[in-house]
């Protein structure tokens, strides 16, 4: 097993983890570690011919895992209106003609 490879990114310590096979090639994994302590190791599908391939692969599916995570649905987005609020029953509407 190698672990040749750490980063940081978005809280989380990040090690590719690649391992040799029974054909000579190789497979990957990482292992997020974030600020508290707890980690998490995604697989990635795959075998591969050098360790440099295995390594990337891993760091890859990483960062996109947490990229995916920082990502916030709109519903739990705040919108704040600027100027004052109009009350759309009392807004004056123009007629469209044909």
């Amino acid at each position: 097993m190698h672990t040749n490879r750490t980063i940081e990114h978005g809280g989380y310590t990040v090690r590719a983890v690649v391992t040799d096979t029974e054909t000579g090639r190789y497979s990957a994994a990482a292992i997020l570690t974030d600020r508290d302590g707890e980690t998490r190791t995604l697989g990635v599908d795959g075998d591969f011919a050098d360790t440099r391939e295995a390594s990337d692969q891993a760091l890859e599916l990483a960062l996109a895992w947490i990229q995916r995570r920082a990502v916030v649905s709109d519903r739990y987005v705040r919108r704040n209106r600027t100027g004052p609020r109009r009350d759309s029953d009392s807004v004056p509407r123009a007629r469209r003609q044909a």
